[in-house]
């Protein structure tokens, strides 16, 4: 008996596999490869686990804002963010996988199968569908919306762009049909790999607050021509979305882990063996048999050397919900050991902070600074990485990624109220106040709305906003999901993104050169920076010295030094607000027209 179930997986896996190989036509298949993958529950269930591939997989799930984030400094930058990317040099924009999808969706009509459990498999379908064409509509705006198979000499083969309105209209029709017959209330297994209903309604969420946004403040421009649905309508539908997965009770904020030594119930979220099922919706599952996470050797090891950014470190509030300042009363720079001390403490869990701990290659527990050799600010990432020096091997890590969770769905039920102009105070004490007091945030904006402007926040990142309430829920939102994979989307739904180019990456402050630096506060001496003048180092720092060459160097601040990472190329075009289609697609397909600026 069970070897002819491993015998009947392997020809439906095998069948599944020459189905879903295809481009946007298709070519014939037998009717007995249709019949052996949509003929049973089985089948079904086999084709739609293949689509769980589309998501971010262990190598890169951990640094979604990694590549192209205005708080993320690096040491180098990629063609994207040097604005050379032109039609020219654009790859295809691909269709494989959203043609995958609708093969499914066309096939799955064999009466042996109850209706019940098709319009099931037809739902986690769709909500991959949804997550395709909001990925299609991120990069490239409107796109011709295929609902079915393609074959050679089909008209949709030629047709003009969609709007807009189109693309998000049937994302919403997707979801909603998602949300309605998608039989899993929450995933069947408890490490959340496999979506269930309520991850159809976040994702409607997530698209409407970022179309809604883009309405808003690209007004006026190229980039929101031929739309006809209003901002206002798209912040309704995603503050109903939002609230209907509150109002449903079976999601929560995680909470529970006292806050210490670089841990805490923040941070169980990102590096736990199993994510927490309460808070965590969906997920990226790694497994250490497998050796497929990537996360520690990423922050620890790899010489991209990603790093945050001082001015997004400052927007961290003070425990007591005050907002913290970078200099002493006297104008002096803050040194490391001061601006890490009673602050949010997601702070902490996010960055190797003054407490931080972790095991070494000798197996033993100690308080660990940033690996100022690796580290290009000082603010040396931990957020999804595993406190053990033997995981950052290349593939080692196991903990699962978060991909969808619970705290986005307050952030965009608080902001799309904002946005709207009707969030209370009951809306922002269960939303933002929630996750603020998960951060041991103890005063300021946790019951009521603010009602002062943070003058570092607006005019370090948001000029153009005066209302303090969506000044304090960015913040909230940029702190929460930091390195999530959402900062790009938000620069550029919210028309910043001239941000990637001019935030600066500076990162920590120093008295001076020559003197040796305990950052962590054990009585232990961590760092030394030699004057570069000098070129030499006293015997006894030899170990902990750290030359800083091009494009790092020290800037002088009053009191000291501060690091900054200057590497030279970042740009930023308005018409990178989108990215630009192919002159491969353009010419295969005539009535394509291109995107603004290109």
């Amino acid at each position: 008996m069970e070897k002819k179930f491993i015998k009947t997986i392997a020809l439906l896996s095998a069948g599944i596999a020459l189905l879903a190989s295809c481009d946007l036509t298709e070519t014939q298949k037998s009717s007995a490869d249709v019949a052996l993958v949509f003929g049973s529950e089985t089948g079904l269930n086999l084709y739609c686990n293949s689509f769980y591939s589309f998501f971010p997989n262990g190598s890169s799930v951990h640094h979604q804002d990694g590549t192209a984030c205005d708080y993320v400094a690096k040491a180098e930058i990629e063609d994207y963010e040097l604005g050379t990317l032109l039609p020219d040099t654009q790859g295809e924009w691909g269709w494989e996988n959203i043609r995958s999808v609708n093969y499914f969706l066309d096939h799955n009509n064999y009466d042996s199968v109850p209706q019940e459990v098709r319009d099931n498999y037809n739902g986690i379908a769709r909500f991959f569908r949804a997550w395709l064409y909001f990925d299609k509509l991120f990069w490239y705006g409107g796109v011709p919306w295929i609902d079915h198979v393609l074959n050679p000499g089909d008209p949709e083969l030629t047709a003009p762009r969609d709007t807009r309105d189109v693309i998000v209209s049937h994302i919403m029709e997707d979801c909603d049909f998602a949300f309605e017959h998608i039989k899993a209330d929450k995933s069947s297994t408890s490490k959340a790999s496999f979506i269930n209903k309520w991850c159809a309604l976040l994702l409607k969420s997530r698209v409407c607050l970022y179309e809604a946004s883009w309405r808003k403040y690209h007004a006026g421009t190229d980039f929101v021509a031929g739309c006809s649905i209003s901002a206002d309508d798209l912040f309704e539908a995603a503050a109903d979305a939002a609230h209907a997965v509150m109002e449903g009770g079976v999601f929560s904020i995680h909470t529970g882990t006292a806050y210490g030594k670089g841990k805490g119930s923040y941070r169980d979220l990102f590096s736990s063996d199993t994510v927490p099922f309460d808070e965590v919706m969906l997920a990226v599952e790694q497994d250490n048999p497998m050796s497929v996470g990537y996360a520690n050797y990423y922050y620890n090891k790899q010489n991209v050397k990603a790093s945050l950014v001082r001015p997004f470190i400052n927007t961290y509030l003070n425990l007591d919900g005050s907002y913290y300042s970078e200099t002493k009363p006297d104008g002096k720079y803050k040194t490391f050991p001061e601006e890490m001390a009673d602050r949010d403490q997601r702070l902490g869990q996010t960055i190797r902070s003054i407490d931080y701990e972790r095991k070494n290659d000798k197996g033993e527990i100690v308080r660990t600074t940033a690996d100022y050799n690796h580290s290009l600010t000082g603010y040396h990432v931990i957020k999804f990485t595993v406190d053990d020096a033997a995981f950052d091997l290349y593939g080692a890590n196991g903990n699962d990624i978060p991909l969808m969770r619970y705290a986005e769905v307050l952030l965009n039920y608080a902001e799309a109220k904002a946005e709207l102009g009707t969030l209370t105070d009951d809306d922002w004490r269960s939303t933002i106040g929630v996750l603020r007091r998960r951060a041991g945030i103890t005063g300021g904006a946790l019951d009521s709305k603010p009602t002062t402007v943070d003058p570092y926040l607006k005019n370090t990142f948001y000029p153009d906003v005066t209302d303090p309430v969506i000044l304090e829920i960015r913040r909230e939102r940029t702190i929460e999901l930091c390195l999530e994979g959402f900062r790009l989307k938000d620069l550029k739904r919210w028309a910043c993104g001239n941000l990637w180019a001019d935030l600066p990456w500076t990162g920590i402050c120093i008295p001076a050169y020559d003197t040796p630096l305990d950052m962590n506060g054990d009585g232990v001496y961590d760092v030394y920076y030699p004057d570069p003048r000098m070129g030499t180092v006293p015997d006894p720092y030899t170990k902990i010295a750290v030359s800083v060459g091009s494009p790092l160097k020290f800037i002088s601040v009053p009191g000291g030094l501060m690091l900054r990472d200057d590497l030279p190329g970042r740009v930023w075009y308005d018409r990178m607000y989108l990215d630009p289609i192919s002159t491969t697609d353009i010419v295969m397909n005539g009535n394509l027209a291109q995107n603004p600026g290109y």
